[in-house]
């Protein structure tokens, strides 16, 4: 935080409205071995139930129910033909890191159980422990899978990356976040009917204005652009200085400038007298003859 103080006090003002924990690596939790936080699954679910907003919350939620079988049936088909260990989007950023290992080169500390080891690359030495899966690059214990330093000093030993990464990257984690599926239901129409009183609207006023289907935003998404908002934090159009293209002043451009205005209006004075002398001193006709 000193360090971009220095460079940009108005970015290090901004950062301290925050948690740490909500922006930065270094203080990232180790329990959910995720390195990124972002909500890309609330946006997809957002936009897939847009159009669904307006309509009642029975036919909201069965469009809600078939968005979420769809993905479930279609991982299932795909889990039955996977083979490995890892799934595939874990297993290709293994296979990523393992390649980026092999600028790194493990030195063993000379331990009992032949698991500690001091690693020299580029920018700094790191010290890897394979029996407590530890790295001070702190990537192996927030992500769950062994970093480049890791994997250096696993080749070292003739061990597989894989057989080191945290369980809920597996397939048999995968299998289980996959294995519950939803319920059918027949249509509305074939439901049973019950015998209790129908249950009566609240009573409500009406807005004024036409209906919304926008979400709500949070804090530090902005207003969405309204004018009379007094939400602080948002990010203003930042516009260049303006630029007079005739004598180079700042502050207004060439179609407001006032000395080119008043230039050309003395031109044109100039222009008027210099046309009125030429025809006062014009010789007539009778005077050509004479």
């Amino acid at each position: 935080m000193k360090k971009i103080k220095k460079i940009n006090e108005e970015a290090w003002n901004y950062l301290n409205k925050w948690p740490m924990e909500s922006w930065t690596k270094s203080a990232f939790s180790h329990v959910p071995k995720l390195d990124n936080i972002c909500n890309n699954a609330c946006e997809v679910f957002d936009a897939r139930i847009k159009e669904a907003r307006a309509k009642p919350i029975i036919t909201l939620l069965e469009e809600v129910k078939m968005f979420v079988m769809r993905p479930i049936a279609k991982n299932k088909v795909k889990l039955s033909n996977h083979v490995g260990k890892l799934p595939p989007v874990v297993q290709s950023r293994l296979d990523k890191i393992r390649k980026e290992s092999k600028s790194w080169m493990p030195i063993w500390t000379g331990d009992d159980k032949y698991e500690k080891f001091e690693v020299y690359g580029h920018p700094t030495n790191m010290v890897v422990d394979l029996g407590k899966r530890l790295c001070t690059c702190q990537f192996w214990m927030l992500t769950g899978m062994p970093c480049v330093h890791a994997c250096a000093a696993l080749a070292r030993v003739n061990k597989k990356p894989e057989d080191f990464c945290h369980k809920w990257l597996t397939m048999d984690a995968y299998r289980d976040t996959n294995a519950h599926y939803v319920n059918p239901l027949p249509g509305q129409s074939l439901w049973k009917k019950s015998e209790q009183n129908r249950p009566q609207d609240p009573k409500k006023k009406k807005k004024t204005g036409p209906l919304t289907n926008k979400r709500r935003k949070n804090a530090d998404e902005g207003n969405g652009g309204s004018k009379k908002s007094k939400v602080t934090g948002i990010l203003k159009r930042q516009l260049k200085p303006f630029t007079c293209k005739y004598y180079l002043q700042k502050g207004h451009t060439k179609r407001g400038c006032q000395k080119k205005r008043a230039a050309d209006v003395a031109q044109a004075l100039a222009d008027a007298v210099a046309a009125a002398a030429a025809a006062n001193t014009k010789p007539t006709a009778q005077e050509n003859v004479v």
